[in-house]
């Protein structure tokens, strides 16, 4: 019970990340993905409700002579409802992730006039199934070169392409650098990051070494609560506390030191993963003459 109360914690933050940054970039990732063209969107707020406040009439667990098995519902109307078909479709999916078995659903109309009811669900209202997507599936580099910093942290879910997970947690790190100079913008992103790795083994562990290695962010995460346990409040102590200090001092070290050793190691990296001169100026904020210049020294 201890744990499923963990799991649900541990859930709840992933959930808390993922809504608040999705409309960020959502959009614009699925239209490149499924090549969709959107001409205008609404937000949908409502709450699917997991429960029917109405209970079905009757509910029947029948076994046959054979020994099959089966749900009976039985329905009864005194008057036409014109989205009958929609509320059987409802309890026909509570039913069955409840039972597991089939399920025989039977509407008797008690009205004096013809039924007008539908009975049957027209093929775009049936459920057939969804399709199943994983980051895994996405290269890290879709995320990366995002200009959206909720899109750039949903690169430590993807795919690192064989490389190292040092090397990708580097280059994730240095693109949130360069779009949150701001510290307090900067602080917010590097924790959702840190939660979001929880869900990779290691890798808060190699954030944490790539943060002291690059000389503009600081944090020592084997003193935090959140990464020995798990825990939301280890979250709000432990990396509130940390992270502000930390980046606040890293950054202004690295502002001295290793900004711009940090770009020319990231441009190499870059080229030597196959992207474009252009694309690594544009990620590195280094001019297209330097990148040339290093990528003649490769």
């Amino acid at each position: 019970m201890e744990d499923e109360k963990t799991n649900q914690k541990e859930q709840n933050l992933y959930d808390k990340i993922l809504k608040e940054n999705i409309l960020a970039y959502i959009l614009q990732f699925s239209k490149r993905q499924l090549g969709f063209q959107i001409k205008e969107h609404t937000l949908l707020k409502d709450k699917l409700q997991t429960t029917l406040e109405r209970e079905a009439d009757f509910l029947i667990f029948i076994t046959t002579q054979d020994e099959k098995e089966f749900i009976l519902q039985l329905e009864f109307q005194a008057r036409d409802e014109p989205n009958m078909v929609l509320r059987m479709q409802e309890y026909y999916a509570i039913l069955q992730k409840k039972y597991q078995k089939p399920i025989i659903q039977i509407v008797y109309y008690l009205g004096e006039t013809p039924s007008n009811m539908r009975a049957t669900l027209a093929p775009s209202e049936v459920f057939t199934g969804f399709q199943l997507k994983s980051f895994r599936d996405y290269s890290y580099k879709e995320f990366i070169e995002s200009e959206n910093a909720e899109e750039v942290i949903m690169a430590v879910l993807a795919d690192f392409e064989k490389e190292k997970q040092e090397e990708v947690v580097r280059k994730i790190l240095f693109r949130l650098s360069q779009l949150k100079t701001d510290l307090t913008a900067l602080n917010k992103y590097v924790k959702q990051l840190l939660v979001l790795a929880r869900l990779r083994n290691k890798l808060p562990k190699i954030i944490q070494n790539q943060l002291g290695n690059m000389g503009t962010i600081g944090y020592d995460i084997e003193k935090d609560d959140f990464y020995l346990q798990g825990l939301e409040k280890g979250l709000e102590k432990g990396l509130q506390k940390g992270i502000e200090k930390g980046i606040e001092k890293g950054l202004e070290k690295g502002k001295l030191e290793g900004k711009l050793e940090a770009r020319r190691e990231l441009a190499i990296s870059c080229l030597q993963d196959g992207l474009s001169v252009e694309k690594t100026a544009k990620l590195t904020k280094l001019s297209i003459e330097e990148i040339r210049k290093l990528s003649k020294e490769l």
